[in-house]
């Protein structure tokens, strides 16, 4: 169990020997208290004992994450982070569950997520194109039927916003179901599609080490510096070589997309394709009218898109601490959302963050309009 921080004013609930701190704030016109809580995860690597050897090795997630949790702190969310071997799938939705049987109605949650997306066969027939979408947590995947589900078992009234900075290999590469049977050629052509959309040369990485926050970044947490040249980097990681335009011969690779191989997703469903079949034939569909609270997803990339990696953050990450600016932000989610979109475009053209409404979005329309982390209610 980790240790949370318990502040004057603000209750101290156990529930299923998980200690969950909210933040109060009492005075509600109704007389009911408002509580903000906030769950950042960020996955530097998986288990190569669940991915089939594969570690999906990436350098800024965990940053991301403890970005994330910051500016939740800032606002009077308390803050409960899983970072890499920590995220597991128990954790994960160990934790949505604890909150969905503590949060009332007016109540505020931010969950954000950072790190590899994946796909698994659908097995509840709720996919046009035969496959479910997930977050690649460290012992398994986690997949977005699963997700739904745990939005479910929260109250009306209560508020959700989810970042991913992810995305998933079978919607930039239009995977199918009988890829799962693919031949040894069809496999060496998903790779090869895999490595076009996971490499980047167009982003302007001159343009990106120029941001203040991330020379601050390199300079204070030297390990994210090898990130900022690749993932695999030709050069030593020095201050010349990362200020120094890259060859015609090193542009492959300059900044790695957040999607699984499909090589991998088809081998590790293969794999453990009984533990995906049971997961997803119990899942239930993803419909809005299911959901009693209001759910927002804002999401890294559109889905035939990659999300990047550009070292000290994910590049939406990166976007939106910017535009938050240490609180300065002052408009509603649809503002936060398009203001994401313009400043990593002005980066990375081919990217553009999504916005999404999962539950009913008439009745989502005044947590839509507020600005994001408020915790008192619309």
């Amino acid at each position: 169990m980790r240790k949370l921080t318990y502040h004057p004013g603000r209750v101290l609930f156990v529930v299923l020997g998980i200690a969950v701190t909210m933040a109060v704030f009492p005075g509600c016109e109704d007389g009911v208290e408002e509580r903000g809580y906030a769950l950042a995860i960020g996955l530097n690597e998986v288990d190569p004992a669940h991915y089939g050897g594969w570690n999906g090795r990436l350098y800024a997630c965990e940053h991301d994450a403890k970005d994330m949790a910051a500016i939740a702190v800032s606002q009077g969310l308390n803050v409960d982070r899983l970072l890499t071997a920590q995220a597991t799938r128990v954790a994960v939705l160990g934790e949505l569950d604890t909150l969905a049987k503590t949060l009332r109605s007016g109540d505020l949650l931010v969950v954000s997520y950072s790190g590899h997306g994946g796909q698994v066969a659908d097995e509840n027939g709720d996919e046009t194109d035969g496959w479910d979408e997930t977050w690649c947590l460290y012992d398994g995947q986690l997949i977005d039927d699963e997700l739904h589900g745990a939005w479910m078992k929260f109250e009306a009234g209560v508020r959700i916003l989810v970042f991913s900075d992810s995305c998933h290999s079978g919607t930039v590469i239009k995977m199918t179901k009988s890829d799962l049977e693919a031949s040894a050629a069809r496999m060496n052509e998903l790779n090869a599609q895999w490595r076009s959309a996971a490499t980047m040369p167009t982003l302007d990485r001159q343009a990106v080490l120029a941001r203040p926050r991330v020379r601050e970044a390199i300079e204070t947490q030297p390990e994210l510096r090898e990130g900022i040249l690749r993932v695999r980097p030709i050069r030593p990681v020095t201050d010349a070589n990362l200020a120094s335009p890259l060859d015609s011969d090193e542009e492959e690779g300059l900044v790695l997309a957040r999607l699984a191989p499909p090589t991998v997703l088809i081998d590790t469903y293969k794999r453990n394709q009984s533990f995906y079949v049971r997961l997803g034939r119990a899942a239930p569909r993803e419909t809005p009218a299911s959901l009693k609270a209001s759910v927002i997803l804002i999401s890294g990339c559109e889905d035939p898109q990659g999300s990047a990696e550009v070292g000290v953050n994910g590049l939406f990450t990166l976007a939106l601490t910017e535009v938050w600016n240490e609180g300065a932000f002052n408009g509603d989610h649809k503002k936060f959302h398009q203001d994401i979109l313009d400043a990593v475009k002005q980066q990375y053209a081919d990217q553009e963050p999504a916005f999404f409404v999962a539950s009913d979005p008439v009745a989502a329309q005044p947590f839509i309009h507020q600005r994001p982390y408020t915790i008192k209610k619309p």
